[in-house]
């Protein structure tokens, strides 16, 4: 008889732990099911960092002020660290008679993070020391990098860039 009160006591034992590692299990499972859904919910609608493909509309409406329309957009490849995708505009007061005294290129560079941004420039800078004479002004907007270009003495660089700072973007200096 004392032997099999034993056994009934270690049976009644046995169970409370295997429930509970059970209901331990079936807990974690949920959490981690819920999980998902939990930071899904939690994230903004919207990233406050512009992304190269909302460039467009920075683009137009900058072309707009200055005058000028947008008379070709190409996706481009460079070579820079974290650089993820570029697009190069062709901008021109009239792109039936385009020239290159009237031509002004914006080249929009998106990055993968803010590091890999602030890099770029930095090592752009070192580079071209003497970009500010040749008409060029640089600008960030979110992960994005502007970079308008146009022939000595075209005003819509300046127009250009005066639209890109109305519409948020930093000058790069």
């Amino acid at each position: 008889m004392s032997k099999k009160k034993k056994s009934e006591s270690h049976q009644g034992q046995a169970k409370p732990q295997s429930s509970n590692k059970a209901i331990t299990v079936i807990i974690l499972l949920a959490f981690l099911g819920i999980m998902p859904i939990l930071v899904w919910v939690t994230l903004p609608e919207e990233s406050p960092y512009t992304s190269v493909t909302s460039s467009p509309d920075m683009v137009l409406t900058a072309a707009d002020a200055a005058g000028m329309q947008i008379c070709s957009s190409n996706a481009i490849t460079v070579k820079v660290p974290g650089a993820t995708s570029a697009v190069l505009y062709q901008l021109s007061p009239d792109c039936s008679r385009s020239s290159s005294a009237t031509t002004v290129q914006i080249l929009v560079v998106g990055f993968s993070s803010t590091d890999a941004q602030m890099s770029a420039i930095a090592t752009a800078e070192n580079t071209y020391q003497n970009w500010q004479t040749t008409n060029t002004a640089a600008f960030m907007s979110g992960y994005n990098v502007l970079v308008v270009q146009g022939a000595p003495g075209n005003t819509a660089v300046e127009e250009i860039s005066a639209s890109l700072i109305d519409q948020g973007a930093v000058r790069i200096i």
